[in-house]
């Protein structure tokens, strides 16, 4: 049973990995904000749950600090489609008493994880720019609610030409294959509809929360917890390092978007285990 009072809740379908580790990410970001923060997905409700007994804790103020963040590559000679990144906040003299924004992202070079694997972006794509879109876009989203996870817009790059900028595929929603619609939407250069949010958390989940390597290759499992857990916790619950009570497992798989298998795509998950 659960004895904590929610801080906020955000609606999530685990069911869809990019919103699942968006909420891993989520987490993340709350407990460097709010030391005391622990998260979890209701089983009586599709959305995850975030309690602190800090100060302030609320969705509005975490989105603020993004608002009020950068992308920073931590080389400034590295190369942009694969280069790790900072999240910092913009001032780094904070003057509120706030605790400062500080997470590495550079999941994607770990080759000896499940991290290299599942980096979405090939050729000419940039983590920096798909990033800074995602982070502008998100934070600039105007209905701070539950639905945030869920907000669609076309996802423009912040600075000229504001062109629209293609979203790292981790939303399962967001792929659909040429087979499905009669033509590539990436060859066409068509502008769909994206959920930055989601975009956005689910590339900082996945810097301490990683799947496990599924029987078949491209395939991934996680584990959702139905208990307030930590971040560091939980990270291990997400892999099956940790068993928990009330856990359940889902296999997604990564889906090609071109005939080269370049750029790839999180496909929506199915249930491997039920609740313990």
């Amino acid at each position: 049973m659960i004895y904590l009072e929610p801080s906020f809740s955000v609606n999530a379908d685990v069911t869809n990995p990019g919103q699942f580790f968006a909420c891993c990410g989520l987490l993340e970001l709350a407990q460097r904000l709010w030391p005391s923060a622990e998260g979890w997905f209701d089983r009586d409700s599709p959305c995850f749950r975030l309690a602190s007994s800090d100060r302030g804790p609320s969705l509005a103020s975490l989105i603020s600090r993004l608002r009020s963040s950068r992308l920073n590559r931590v080389d400034a000679g590295a190369d942009d489609k694969t280069c790790p990144l900072c999240l910092t906040d913009d001032d780094p003299q904070d003057k509120n008493g706030n605790r400062l924004l500080s997470v590495r992202l550079d999941w994607w070079l770990d080759k000896g994880s499940t991290g290299a694997s599942l980096k979405t972006w090939a050729g000419q794509q940039k983590v920096t720019t798909i990033s800074r879109a995602m982070l502008h876009n998100a934070s600039n989203i105007e209905e701070i609610d539950e639905s945030w996870l869920n907000a669609g817009k076309l996802t423009r790059d912040p600075d000229p030409p504001n062109k629209v900028v293609e979203p790292f595929y981790f939303d399962a929603r967001r792929f659909a294959h040429s087979l499905d619609v009669g033509f590539s939407l990436d060859a066409q250069g068509a502008e769909t509809v994206a959920h930055p949010a989601v975009e956005l958390l689910c590339l900082i989940g996945l810097q301490r929360f990683r799947p496990a390597a599924g029987p078949d290759k491209w395939s991934f499992d996680y584990w959702t917890w139905s208990l307030p857990l930590t971040a560091a916790v939980a990270a291990g619950v997400v892999s099956s390092a940790v068993p928990t009570h009330a856990r359940v497992g889902y296999r997604f798989h990564l889906r090609f978007r071109d005939d080269q298998k370049r750029y790839k795509a999180f496909s929506s998950a199915t249930p491997i285990g039920d609740p313990r």
